[in-house]
């Protein structure tokens, strides 16, 4: 059995399905199919012909190619590029162009406890970590490395993991904590003022052009990295990723020590895998506090 396999062998990966916003989300996808339908009327038969077009009845935005700046042209040296010859322009291009496929493994923190000023794992959440951490070491994949946020639970969950992976090199990252990152759409009443959006959204951003990427041109093979954050985080990262509206990340719900595995190609296209797998954990273990 492959590692992707073992991997995904108890989940059952959800996958979003409509395509829709670019790089900076500036075209929204369309509330309603509209069609523009000019009727003409035939003389003989005296019936309605209508003449829509297939792009009025499938509205959609394109693919952003070079969402994260790292096309080859984007690396080169521009000067020397404009003053090359065609063939040494090939070589330059050839050179930035990324070879490697990343795939990045989000693990959402374990269960917390929510009446603690420092929120640390409850013993079901670390039962949870100790399980995540069994099926990626169970896996076969061999992994590069492990990032987690600064903030105690996840700290504790990537901990965990780590008993199970002793030799993975791993770092934290203040960039990585919760925070919210941007007015989801329904709004809902509760949810945080403004400047928390203005401040935490553009934290949240930065995050997402450090990590999730197209691999480096120096990288030759494909790589497997884990990312120990939050839910908030996560959800941002794959609309994101996937050239989504920003507004709909609180439309998915996930797991505590959930799986969401993100695909970034060398082409600079983006697959899902799996978004909130908890296959991993019994009915009895589940929660999403």
């Amino acid at each position: 059995m492959t590692g992707f396999s073992k991997l995904v062998k108890f989940g059952v990966p959800t996958t979003a399905a409509l395509l829709s916003g670019g790089y900076w989300y500036e075209k929204k996808v369309r509330s309603n199919l509209q069609t523009d339908v000019t009727p003409a009327l035939n003389a003989e038969s005296n019936s309605l012909f209508f003449s829509p077009t297939f792009a009025d009845a499938f509205p959609y935005t394109k693919w952003n190619s070079n969402w994260d700046m790292r096309d080859p042209y984007f690396l080169i040296d521009r000067a020397k590029y404009e003053v090359a010859s065609e063939s040494e322009k090939k070589e330059m291009l050839e050179k930035a162009k990324p070879k490697a496929t990343r795939n990045i493994i989000l693990i959402r923190h374990g269960q917390y406890n929510l009446d603690s000023s420092k929120h640390e794992l409850t013993p079901l959440g670390r039962e949870q970590a100790l399980k995540v951490g069994e099926r990626l070491s169970n896996s076969g994949i061999v992994f590069s490395r492990l990032v987690m946020s600064t903030m105690t639970r996840a700290m504790e969950t990537a901990t965990l993991i780590l008993d199970k992976l002793p030799e993975l090199p791993s770092s934290s990252d203040s960039i990585l904590e919760e925070g919210a990152p941007y007015p989801p759409e329904p709004p809902v009443g509760h949810w945080k003022p403004k400047h928390n959006f203005y401040a935490q959204g553009s934290r949240i951003e930065a995050a997402f052009r450090k990590y999730i990427h197209r691999a480096s041109p120096k990288q030759k093979e494909d790589s497997f990295e884990i990312i120990v954050c939050h839910a908030n985080v996560i959800r941002y990262f794959v609309c994101r990723a996937l050239q989504f509206p920003p507004e709909g990340w609180l439309r998915m719900s996930l797991g505590n020590c959930s799986i969401t595995w993100l695909v970034v190609r060398p082409s600079g296209k983006v697959t899902i895998r799996t978004l909130g797998d908890i296959g991993h954990l019994p009915k009895e273990m589940v929660s999403f506090s």
